[in-house]
């Protein structure tokens, strides 16, 4: 009975234990690579980061530059978003949609203001997205209540 018993849970155990792969349709076709609240921009803009003597000037800033390897602008675009000056802290972005078509990437990045209690302080929030196509990209920035 004993033997069963230890059978029966070891089978459980292995058949309930599974050592395979996520599906591919984990996969995400971007990373945030990097994002602060502050030494942004006063005025909002993005900037793609497409070409290799562009991605060099992101590679020698020292607080960007650890979230980069050397050979990434090879296989992936990057974009530089500022958010502008904010009144407040606690301000971010939330990317809704990164899709590679045949021709493009469409992306679209909602601006997400602070909930509740933020501090008083006036913040210039950026990010780095790293986009992981080589295809022009079509970007779309919505802003809160518009």
């Amino acid at each position: 009975m004993k033997k069963s018993v230890v059978l029966f849970f070891s089978v459980l155990i292995l058949t309930a234990c599974k050592s395979t792969l996520p599906p591919e349709s984990s996969y995400t076709a971007y990373d945030v690579l990097f994002s602060r609240e502050y030494d942004g921009a006063s005025f909002q803009f993005f900037e793609f980061i497409t070409e290799e003597s562009e991605y060099q000037m992101l590679l020698k800033d020292p607080i960007i530059s650890p979230y980069l390897k050397p050979n990434d602008i090879q296989d992936n675009n990057f974009i530089l978003v500022n958010l502008g000056e904010k009144p407040t802290g606690g301000w971010s972005i939330k990317v809704e949609k990164v899709k590679i078509l045949k021709d493009k990437v469409e992306v679209v990045i909602r601006e997400i203001a602070p909930k509740g209690m933020a501090t008083t302080a006036i913040t210039t929030p950026n990010f780095v997205l790293k986009i992981k196509s080589k295809k022009p990209i079509d970007l779309q920035i919505i802003n809160p209540g518009k």
